[in-house]
């Protein structure tokens, strides 16, 4: 790095800086931070080499490879983010951070407003202990209800076994907040880059709404 040899692990470079590898000129990675929507169909993981459809096929090839923050099940829709930033992604998706993830779920039969307070306290699934931070009922429709429901763990299909050990069936999950980003107007099967300051704010705060 600038002429002298650097054996630390860790060492920090500038963007000025200049960094020769085995006598080559190297250039810093630049990091890129999507948010997208999410359509159903469409598969977030990348490993799954038989999936007819990933969520990357719906991002041009300029940005390069990018990795989802996360995941959504493959019928699942909203907001997810990709990334190259591995530091970034682990703090976004890592319970200890607190980042709080919100959705818009629609489940049958009519959702008692009782059990609001049966996900918050938690529920034992398969040997896990389920939560829901913050649970609202948005509205009725004939034999649903339309729920707004805050996690903050994101565990394996979290929402969906924490709704079935209680008895409904979820019709329709879209993930509509991460932390401080809104899916807001977004199309389906869009995506837009994060400006530096809402990359920032995400890092910085989370848990934004005082909550």
């Amino acid at each position: 790095v600038n002429g002298s040899v650097v054996r630390q692990p860790y060492f920090k470079v500038h963007q000025e800086d200049q960094v020769k590898v085995d006598g080559q000129n190297t250039t810093p990675e630049e990091y890129s931070y999507i948010a997208l929507n999410k359509p159903a169909g469409y598969t977030s993981t990348l490993r799954d080499r038989f999936a007819a459809h990933k969520i990357v096929d719906l991002l041009p090839e300029s940005l390069g490879r990018l990795y989802p923050v996360g995941r959504l099940d493959k019928d699942s829709t909203g907001l997810i983010i990709l990334t190259n930033d591995g530091r970034f992604a682990h703090q976004i998706s890592h319970p200890r951070f607190g980042i709080e993830k919100e959705y818009e779920v629609t489940v049958g039969p009519c959702f008692h407003p009782a059990d609001s307070e049966v996900m918050k306290k938690g529920v034992i699934d398969k040997g896990e202990i389920l939560s829901a931070h913050q649970v609202k009922i948005i509205k009725t429709l004939d034999s649903r209800t339309v729920v707004r429901i805050i996690i903050k763990e994101g565990k394996k299909r979290e929402i969906k076994r924490l709704f079935s050990a209680l008895g409904y069936r979820v019709e329709r999950l879209t993930r509509i907040r991460i932390g401080t980003l809104v899916l807001g107007s977004l199309p389906m099967g869009r995506y837009r880059a994060l400006s530096r300051k809402e990359v920032q704010v995400l890092l910085g705060f989370g848990n934004p709404f005082g909550k």
